[in-house]
């Protein structure tokens, strides 16, 4: 009956696949700002348990009254301690982004200077080729009729119905954002202090409804994804940050320019694994190409070392085996999470994977225990790297030693 059930689900779900979806978003807009809650609330966890269970630990011995001040004082400043940070960011960031543009206006003739020189050589090289002049309206207007299907009043028409909603829509969503996050930041705030009631009062539901085996196995996966997802956001969080401060500390010292703004946007794509710092980098990049292409090359070479030493030495001290998954499986789960759901999919896709990975990993080593068979009789480890024949005179005397201990215990 659980099989046929099942079925049927699935049938009913690739029947009415728009309808299922179409759903879905609108259960998930609903409930937007108690997800963001619930995000919220379990990243200041960490800082919350820090200040219990480490800063505060003593508070409360000698006088009893202080005990009950524990609770609320961590919960307080983690608050304090994430509202500083995004504001020391975002005061920052700021006039840097001022600076930056006030440069680009001050630099528009010089770029303008270079596009049209650009253009001159295009058009004259157009010209020498096809004997079409790119400057003259009539060609202008063939080029896009070709190219769009469309006259020029038509193109720019085409262009104003699409875009002038796409920008409105943006900013209705901006504005959505801002109250799921805002709402979301109240509701993390009584997650926080009443979590302990509301996990025991989800696990006694679970246990009352379901059997044993079921639940067991509930917690135990529960367990292992929030182990796996916990270390590695909070690991990425450390090791993005050290990046960030090397990242100002270096384009300081070398004397580029925005070394505040650049080093906030590395530090904030090197979150996510495998590509962050890829992603992070181009913009950046393109940033200083506007500058002066010098800098921009010196800036290219320092980024690989940077990105180099954060993921040959900094990065494994700080995560070590949290992910334990190989780099092929990060790659996949990058792509797949970032495919599925942008930057959060992109950012938690290694953790879950990795959360499957161990599970899956455990589900098979329990099961080939049950029927009694080892995996290196069914499938032999094979050994990357072989001895080199240097070596072979060790292994021998390696193998003459454990044949006199053999001997001795036989003798025994």
């Amino acid at each position: 009956m659980i099989v046929i059930l099942f079925t049927v689900i699935v049938i009913f779900f690739f029947i009415h696949i728009k309808d299922v979806l179409s759903a879905l978003n609108s259960v998930f807009t609903v409930i937007a700002p108690i997800l963001y809650g619930l995000v919220i609330a379990y990243l200041l966890n960490y800082p919350y348990k820090a200040f219990y269970n480490h800063a505060f630990k003593k508070m409360g011995t000698k006088h009893k009254w202080l005990k009950n001040l524990k609770k609320p004082l961590s919960l307080v400043l983690s608050y304090i301690i994430i509202i500083g940070v995004i504001t020391f960011l975002v005061s920052t960031l700021i006039p840097e982004l001022s600076s930056s543009a006030s440069m680009l206006v001050d630099n528009i003739p010089v770029y303008e200077e270079a596009i049209k020189s650009a253009s001159d050589s295009v058009v004259e090289f157009v010209k020498g080729m096809t004997g079409y002049n790119l400057y003259e309206l009539a060609t202008y207007s063939n080029m896009i009729s070709l190219i769009t299907g469309n006259d020029t009043t038509e193109f720019v028409k085409n262009l104003l119905t699409n875009y002038v909603p796409s920008a409105v829509s943006t900013v209705v969503g901006v504005g959505h954002g801002l109250y799921n996050w805002g709402v979301g930041i109240i509701i993390s705030i009584y997650l926080l202090s009443s979590k302990e009631r509301l996990i025991r009062q989800f696990k006694l539901a679970i246990i009352a409804y379901t059997p044993e085996k079921f639940y067991n196995r509930l917690f135990k996966v529960g367990d292992v994804f929030n182990n796996k997802c916990g270390k590695f956001i909070v690991g990425k969080i450390i090791d993005s940050s050290i990046i960030g401060v090397m990242c100002f500390i270096g384009l300081s010292i070398f004397r580029f320019h925005y070394p505040l703004l650049i080093s906030v946007i590395i530090g904030v794509f090197n979150m996510i694994p495998f590509f962050g710092p890829i992603i992070g980098a181009v913009p950046t990049t393109l940033l200083l190409l506007l500058i002066n292409p010098m800098e921009a090359l010196g800036f290219l070479v320092f980024i690989i070392v940077l990105q180099q030493f954060d993921g040959n030495i900094l990065g494994p001290k700080i995560l070590g085996e949290t992910v334990g998954i190989s780099g092929f499986w990060i790659m996949v789960s990058v792509i797949v999470g970032g495919g599925l759901f942008g930057v959060p999919g992109m950012l938690l896709g290694v953790p879950i994977f990795a959360a499957i990975y161990t599970l899956v990993e455990e589900g098979v080593e329990r099961r080939l225990q049950k029927k009694e068979i080892a995996a290196n009789d069914v499938a032999p480890l094979v050994e990357e790297d072989p001895p080199k024949a240097k070596g072979l005179k060790d292994l021998q005397i390696i193998e003459k030693a454990s044949e006199l201990i053999n001997k001795k215990g036989k003798n025994k």
